[in-house]
């Protein structure tokens, strides 16, 4: 096929603006990588590859796991959704612990698992830094369970050489980097950085049957897709230097919670599917869409299927997954996944020049001035400041956060 002038197109472009300048067609991301207008074969690297999932166990088929947020403080509750959850088509559990979520005892996993077909589905906790867990969840050592812990944790090398076989340990948190305002590049360097940190704790074989990374999906799903492409590959780099071969990333998304609003909560839906598709296309392994209502309170139980039914919709209707790595080749999302990948290399190196994992102090404050500089911005959010309606019927939850 004939290369379409690029020259010629620009002709068109600038009749079409009427006057205007053609510069107000280009946009930049936060991290300053320009998003278009237009991207052909010139912008396309030239060494490109497919990403594919890693394939997690227990997949029966399936090209990724649903996961059911497991959260409700209340245990009786959080059972008995987890498994509406798992009869409507959920795959997969993710478990979070601490604050707004579930505290749970000694003798609270079984009660939390109770019905549940443990052998069936694996298991996630949420991102967190308490050794306790371990103990914790000794009931379910035939299973398949991810702890979610920090590199950073204390004791993590002789864990990982007396955890049950289908246990795996670390999730490099960098979904959290997010929510506290970073970008897309940011993220990622943070989750190198911390891949980096578990390769050195737990060497070559080890660290690659235990590492984890936990990233983000927005709105954005251009963006989401690039940025689950650019971990893969960042990850790959990484293991390769610590003589890890060709290990895979597990990689988990999960929707944003800062981009979820109050004012008229029923438009997160829009956000949600979006950060789902991006999510599914970009090649993550574990999804875990958040309710609608995440934004004002405890999700019901309308919140939790609407939810669910989004991946049921995007799996089984739309059947999302049944191409690996649908974005190779692209013209648009190589480009995009090299600068994301390149941009999230060079903050990741200068987060290694000042002290590694162990010392986040000045990365936290680059986060910081980025978020304040966004705040400044005032970007349009839709059903908010950008065509707000009129009598929002109130949105039901179990109760406030």
């Amino acid at each position: 096929m004939t290369q379409f002038p690029r020259d010629i197109w620009r002709e068109l472009a600038e009749k079409a603006l009427r006057g205007a300048e053609f510069d107000t067609l280009i946009r930049q991301t936060e991290d300053g990588i320009q998003r278009g207008p237009l991207s052909d074969a010139s912008d396309r690297p030239e060494n490109i590859s497919a990403l594919p999932r890693s394939a997690p166990p227990l997949l029966a088929g399936r090209p990724w796991h649903i996961c059911a947020p497991v959260r409700d403080p209340d245990i009786k509750f959080a059972n008995a959704q987890l498994l509406r959850d798992l009869k409507g088509g959920a795959s997969a559990a993710r478990i979070s612990i601490g604050d707004h979520a579930l505290t749970l005892g000694a003798n609270d996993v079984p009660r939390l698992m109770e019905g549940v077909h443990t052998d069936l589905i694996p298991i996630t906790i949420a991102p967190h830094d308490d050794a306790s867990v371990y103990d914790l969840f000794a009931p379910l050592s035939e299973v398949h369970l991810n702890l979610g812990l920090s590199p950073n944790l204390d004791g993590l090398a002789d864990l990982a050489k007396s955890a049950p076989q289908g246990w795996t340990l670390v999730t490099v948190n960098a979904a959290s980097v997010s929510e506290a305002g970073g970008t897309a590049a940011q993220e990622l360097a943070y989750m190198a950085a911390g891949i980096a940190k578990t390769y050195r704790i737990l060497g070559a074989k080890l660290g690659a049957k235990h590492i984890g990374a936990e990233l983000t999906t927005d709105q954005d799903a251009h963006m989401n897709i690039a940025k689950m492409r650019a971990a893969r590959r960042i990850h790959a780099r990484i293991s390769e230097a610590f003589e890890a071969g060709d290990a895979a990333l597990t990689l988990h998304a999960i929707s944003q919670k800062r981009m979820m609003q109050s004012v008229d909560p029923w438009t997160n839906m829009l956000r949600v599917m979006s950060a789902g598709f991006g999510a599914v296309t970009g090649g993550a392994d574990y999804i875990t869409l958040c309710p609608f209502t995440d934004a004002i309170g405890h999700a019901d139980e309308f919140g939790y299927r609407i939810a669910r039914n989004m991946q049921l919709m995007m799996m089984e209707e739309s059947r999302l997954g049944q191409v690996g790595d649908p974005a190779y080749g692209s013209y648009f999302h190589e480009r995009m996944t090299d600068e994301l990948a390149r941009a999230a290399w060079t903050e990741f190196q200068r987060i290694e020049g000042e002290g590694g994992f162990e010392d986040l102090s000045a990365f936290h404050a680059r986060v910081a001035d980025g978020r304040a500089k966004r705040a400044k911005q005032g970007e349009p959010i839709l059903g908010v400041t950008l065509h707000p309606a009129e009598n929002v019927r109130a949105a039901k939850v179990r109760g406030a956060v």
